[in-house]
């Protein structure tokens, strides 16, 4: 019952990270501005790898963008990158990456709670390891989808999978991977009510765990003597050499002893004979023992000094030894010196190899991003020279502004606008030609001003930088033609584009998802009349000092949908001062602030109506400053920005005459 409780601790624990990390998932944390340097760097050299047909190299670079993103708790941008190092290892049929790289997006697909897609991707990364036939990664992969399946509670088919790597592991003799086994076991035997069965899986569990358990004791034990028994001659080796310091102190205090009682002896003679010469002649008995003590004073001094020769020699061996003991370590020391110095030489020569080839490879680096660099200001330069002068607007309707900021060199983002006639032309819509008679043409009335309809679009293409920049001329291009048909009407000019940008890109026979969303007003001087239609970007309008937002429709312009797409037609009359704002996401969606946040729809209309009343010019000013301010010293600019403003009054029927 312990174990059983364990595991379903477990369980619990994972259930709980499962839905920290559901709520992760939703949302996007920004890179730090090195993360996001790296990113940038690594794309690039991808992307280069790629068109050169390198597949490797362009699956690694991709690779090591998803481990970036997953580091920061970005799991979707991570599974994304992963797909596409699997695209490019698919194209050198590279099945060990791959396995790995379906194992990584399962781990993140349970990480966020998504157990379908966990579960599909386990699967695939099971395949693969079948076909490369490596028994153990076998086994290993039937485990990651058994356990999917017992969280899916399909436990049967769990238990079909636990026994075929169970067999596996066994004949392998995997202890980890069999503890494994008998736990997940021993859990679905428990849920199924097989409790004999349950209860035999747990025992082999329990059995495994105490025999891994005594190998680890084992293996710490055996660590510990072997210390043991080198501190023990450490410590020996310490005490002998503090005896000999020791005995060397004992004879240095014996020698200093010896000439000291030699002199107090020498002294006593001395005082000796002066009392002899004092007190006169002295009996011949005193005198004879007088001689003896001299002769065993000299005796002993003959000894004193045999003993300090001794000590002389013996500190004089010891001396001659301690300097054979420092030049041998010197020697010992030089020699290690010597071979170090050998290989640090070596070392150093591979590293200037290295730097050589390093620099050889920054240079060949260099050349290409400045050919890439170049090529990009070239683009740039065609897609300024495609786009409409912005004070061209001002001459359509004087109170207007754009505020276009792309986040790289060239732009996903773009403006459009075109005055054209108010009626649509019924040959030009059918492609059809009609020949105008002269009487035709003489009974032809010049078109007034009022007649025109002018025509505003914001477009927000897939991407952003160069791809983006290929989006937006198919965009532009589109528009020109649709409306050279003489179309006009807001809706049927979406459904045109829509079904352009899939013809454009063959989007019926191939995966490409690509495409655009666009907010289009038509302004009517005639009918004082705006007619809005917008794909998923809306239309937001102020007068009375009251905000209004007309939310376009949820389908975007190009895709995978039915070419078949319906747009919708909104009119609103103009009967007093209006004023008009038409965006891509890029400003919303902007991260800064004091909390790191997004800009969000609700603080941007709120904004919009504090400065609407303000003139145009103006507007854009504030716009531009706001949304540095926004976005600070923290954060990057994370896509194209583009808003554009106008303001539209009634013209009166005096006027219109």
């Amino acid at each position: 019952m312990i174990i059983y409780r364990k595991i379903l601790n477990i369980t619990f624990f994972i259930i709980f990270i499962f839905f920290s990390t559901a709520l992760k998932s939703q949302q996007i944390i920004p890179l730090s501005a090195e993360n996001q340097q790296k990113v940038d760097e690594l794309k690039e050299y991808a992307d280069i790898n790629k068109n050169n047909g390198d597949h490797l190299h362009a699956a690694f670079y991709y690779n090591k963008i998803a481990f970036i993103y997953w580091g920061n708790d970005s799991p979707r941008q991570a599974i994304n990158y992963f797909l596409q190092s699997v695209n490019e290892n698919k194209k050198i049929n590279n099945l060990k990456d791959i396995k790995s790289l379906y194992s990584n997006i399962g781990v993140i697909y349970t990480d966020i709670e998504d157990i379908d897609n966990a579960l599909d991707y386990f699967q695939k990364s099971l395949d693969i390891r079948r076909k490369v036939g490596d028994k153990t990664e076998i086994a290993s992969g039937l485990f990651d989808v058994a356990y999917i399946l017992s969280v899916l509670n399909k436990t049967e088919k769990s238990n079909e999978k636990l026994d075929e790597a169970l067999k596996i592991a066994e004949k392998e003799n995997n202890p980890r991977l069999l503890l494994s086994v008998y736990g997940l076991l021993a859990q679905n035997h428990n849920k199924l009510g097989n409790t004999q069965i349950s209860q035999n899986y747990l025992n082999k569990y329990q059995s495994y765990q105490k025999h891994s358990e005594k190998e680890q004791i084992k293996e710490k034990f055996e660590e510990t003597e072997i210390k043991n028994l080198a501190e023990i001659k450490r410590t020996q080796a310490e005490k002998r050499a503090k005896q000999l310091e020791l005995e060397l102190k004992k004879l240095q205090f014996a020698r200093a002893q010896d000439s000291l009682n030699v002199t107090i002896q020498s002294t006593q003679d001395s005082l000796s004979l002066v009392e002899i010469a004092n007190r006169g002649k002295q009996t011949q008995i005193d005198l004879l023992n007088k001689d003896k003590a001299i002769k065993e004073l000299t005796i002993k001094e003959q000894k004193a000094k045999a003993r300090n020769q001794q000590i002389l020699i013996f500190s004089g061996l010891f001396g001659i030894l301690l300097i054979v003991i420092i030049v041998y370590v010197l020697f010992k020391s030089n020699k290690t010196k010597k071979t170090a110095n050998i290989k640090l030489a070596k070392q150093n020569k591979e590293i200037e190899e290295k730097s050589f080839e390093l620099q050889t490879a920054s240079e060949k680096i260099s050349k290409q991003n400045l050919n890439i660099t170049q090529s990009i200001n070239y683009a740039k330069g065609i897609q300024q020279a495609m786009l409409p002068h912005i004070e061209n607007l001002n001459s359509l309707i004087p109170e207007s502004f754009i505020l276009f900021k792309p986040r790289d060199v060239v732009s996903g983002d773009f403006y459009w606008f075109k005055e054209v006639d108010s009626k649509s032309d019924i040959y030009k819509v059918m492609n059809l030609f009609k020949k105008t008679s002269d009487k035709e043409k003489k009974e032809q009335v010049p078109t007034n001003n009022l007649d025109k309809k002018i025509l505003i679009s914001a477009v927000d293409c897939t991407g952003h930088g160069v791809p983006g920049a290929f989006m937006s001329m198919i965009g532009y291009n589109l528009l020109d033609e649709i409306i050279d048909k003489g179309i006009n009407k807001p809706n049927l000019i979406l459904e045109e584009m829509h079904r352009g940008v899939r013809f454009s890109l063959k989007q019926d026979t191939t995966d490409n998802k690509d495409g655009m969303d666009m907010a289009l007003c038509v302004y009517s001087k005639k009918d004082n009349l705006i007619e809005f239609s917008g794909a998923k970007n809306p239309l937001i309008y102020i007068r009375n000092n009251e905000i209004f937002q007309i939310k376009g429709d949820n389908n975007p312009i190009g895709g995978l949908q039915s070419s078949d797409i319906k747009f919708t037609s909104h009119k609103i009359e103009i009967t007093e001062p209006t004023w008009f704002y038409i965006f891509s996401d890029g400003f919303v969606d902007q991260f800064g602030g004091p909390d790191g946040r997004k800009f969000m729809i609700k603080n941007f209309r709120k904004f919009l109506l504090e400065i609407h009343e303000r003139p145009m010019d103006e507007q854009k000013e504030i716009l531009d400053v706001t949304f540095e301010g926004w976005k600070g010293s923290d954060f990057q600019q994370i896509d194209d920005i583009l808003v554009m403003g106008f303001k539209l009054d009634k013209i009166s029927e005096d006027v219109k005459v």
